[in-house]
């Protein structure tokens, strides 16, 4: 039962960071943001915008709360089924994460609006200073998510020596491959993209490309650590753990989200007012 009430304190923890806290912090980020770098986003509209974003979330944590009801109740018996809870769980998931991604599409909707305001008198500069990957993100960082990409490859061509019923390492290490190979093209596509917006400074645009890298290079080892802990479960016959792991890998993934909001709100304000203000 230990797994269980593991499992039952971690999705608690995982209502009150994604569907509460989070929200909370993005809309003081978002707040932030358009009083310094939007003033043509009207307040009121804003607002309300920004409520309704409150109101959605709060649902959906209390959704969280009749569900944690359901699994209380449902893995109170020892002989519990780990299917009905991992459906479940993946099903809350994609619900507690689509407002998320739909405010921040909103917002780059919005940030994209007002960079594409040219003056007439406005000329386009560019900066001759070139950046790398290691200019943005450690590079004993970008190793560690090097390595773990390739001892995953390793792991699972090991286990396809020995295979598990119903269970293809290769399909599954194709799936991290298509990951790690889109993330790869973002990264290149964040360092040499060329200036899009006629307001874009170099320094804001810095500023970006650092946050934005950082996401994909911290989700990239996150992300091949928690599936390397999955298909470990599976071959120690704890699968039974694996809620657990998903419900804390969605914690951690939203907390570093949330702290390279906090990081980049920062680095915007130590560098002056957006130029689209």
């Amino acid at each position: 039962m230990t797994e269980a009430y593991a499992f039952l304190a971690a999705f608690t923890v995982q209502i009150l960071v994604v569907s509460v806290l989070q929200p909370a912090w993005l809309i003081k980020y978002a707040r932030a943001k358009a009083e310094a770098q939007l003033p043509g986003w009207d307040r009121n509209s804003r607002e309300r915008f920004l409520t309704l974003y409150r109101a959605v979330n709060a649902g959906i944590a209390v959704l969280g709360l009749v569900l944690l009801g359901w699994l209380f109740n449902h893995m109170g018996s020892p002989n519990w089924d780990v299917g009905p809870v991992t459906r479940l769980l993946s099903g809350y998931v994609v619900v507690q994460i689509l407002p998320f991604v739909l405010v921040s599409m909103v917002g780059a909707w919005v940030k994209r609006k007002a960079l594409t305001r040219s003056p007439p008198e406005i000329k386009r500069t560019a900066s001759l200073q070139r950046r790398g990957l290691f200019d943005f993100v450690s590079p004993s960082t970008v190793f560690l998510a090097v390595v773990g990409y390739f001892l995953f490859a390793a792991f699972m061509i090991y286990i396809q020596q020995h295979p598990l019923p119903g269970f293809s390492g290769y399909r599954l290490l194709r799936t991290v491959t298509l990951v790690y190979a889109l993330n790869a093209f973002l990264t290149y596509w964040l360092l040499y993209r060329r200036k899009r917006w006629p307001l874009e400074t170099s320094a804001y645009r810095m500023n970006a490309v650092g946050v934005q890298l950082k996401i994909i290079v911290y989700t990239s080892i996150a992300f091949i650590v928690f599936i390397s802990l999955n298909v470990t479960l599976r071959l120690l016959d704890l699968e039974r753990w694996a809620p657990f792991a998903m419900s804390v890998y969605l914690v951690i993934i939203m907390l570093i989200c949330s702290m390279m909001f906090a990081l980049r709100q920062a680095e915007a304000d130590r560098l002056g007012p957006s130029p689209a203000s």
